[in-house]
This record gives structure tokens, C-alpha cells and sequence, in this order.
């Protein structure tokens, strides 16, 4: 799947992963075992087989509204058929929900977007270990922080999984 991507600033950045290795330290599953350069604390926006580079430069005119706060609210799971999906669960604000609404609008015309990124669908979230059991859950929200707070979101991309390419879209860092 290809996807479009808000990045978090280097604090926020930090903060995730320590948690990914606070759960690798465990010997439980965890982003931390994905070594490539692309893997990055991210909160997908929208999600398709196929979103070709032709929407880039209509993305990178909406990342000019970044950066964007987001407030992480304690942790969440969703159930998969590969076990479950641990991660930290972004509170959404006017600002970001009218951002992701305005994303999608600019790729309407990309076909089969996951239905869990739609809007009125769509649950914030940046994922800390995916294919988790029960007890390993268990385990790990004894080890993990409830909260980080407000980290801030100044970078948009687009993920390329056919490539196993990024792509910059704008950013307020540089």
C-alpha cells in the first residue's frame, strides 16, 4: 500500500521511538525491528494501492498548512488478522481534521483507499508494534508511558511501496 504521510518533529520523533525500544528491549514486537531509512513515526492520512507521483505537487501546496499539533491520548489497539496493532492514539483537532478531509478531496480520483483512512473513518494514530498478542499487550502497557503530550506535525510524504521510496512533500523544518 501507498500512503501519504504527516512526519513528526525530532522531539516527537524521539519520543516514539523510545517506545519502540522500550518494546524491543522486551523482546516484544515493535517498529524498532523495522530497520529501513524510510521507517519514521508517521500518522497515515490516506492509503491506497497506488497514489502516483502526479498528485505531488498538489499535496506539497497543502503541507504550506503545516505544521499542525497533534495531542497523544494514551495508547490503542486494533485487531488485524495478523494479531493486534498497538499504538499511540492521536486527539484530532479542527485544524487536522479539516487538513485529512482536504488531502482526500485532493486525491479523490485515486482508486480503493483503505476504508479505515476515509474521513468520518479515520482514527489518528502513530503504530508502536503490529502483529501482537493478548499477553504481549498486556505486557507492554505495563511498560509504556501513558502520554507524550502535544507533539507537532511539520512534514507531509508520500510513501511509494512499490519503489520502497519517500517522497518529501513539504515541510516547515526544511
Amino acid at each position: 500500500m501507498d500512503s501519504v504521510e504527516l512526519l513528526l518533529e525530532a522531539t516527537g520523533e524521539e519520543l516514539l521511538r523510545s517506545d519502540w525500544d522500550i518494546l524491543k528491549r522486551a523482546g516484544l514486537p515493535s517498529q524498532a525491528r523495522h530497520t529501513a531509512a524510510s521507517n519514521r513515526a508517521h500518522i497515515t492520512l490516506l492509503a491506497a494501492p497506488r497514489i502516483p507521483a502526479e498528485y505531488d505537487s498538489t499535496l506539497a501546496a497543502l503541507a504550506e498548512a503545516l505544521p499542525l499539533p497533534i495531542h497523544t491520548a494514551g495508547l490503542v489497539l486494533f485487531r488485524t488478522g495478523r494479531g493486534q496493532v498497538l499504538a499511540r492514539l492521536g486527539v484530532v483537532s479542527r485544524a487536522l481534521l479539516d487538513f485529512h478531509q482536504t488531502v482526500h478531496q485532493a486525491l479523490d480520483g485515486v482508486p480503493g483507499v483503505t476504508g479505515n483512512c476515509v474521513p468520518d473513518r479515520w482514527v489518528p494514530h502513530i503504530t508502536l508494534a503490529r502483529g501482537m498478542t493478548s499477553g504481549q499487550v498486556a505486557e507492554a502497557l505495563d511498560l509504556l508511558p501513558g502520554d507524550h503530550g502535544q507533539l507537532i506535525l511539520p512534514t507531509l510524504r508520500r510513501w511509494d511501496s512499490h519503489e520502497k521510496t519517500t517522497t518529501a512533500l513539504g515541510s516547515t523544518t526544511g
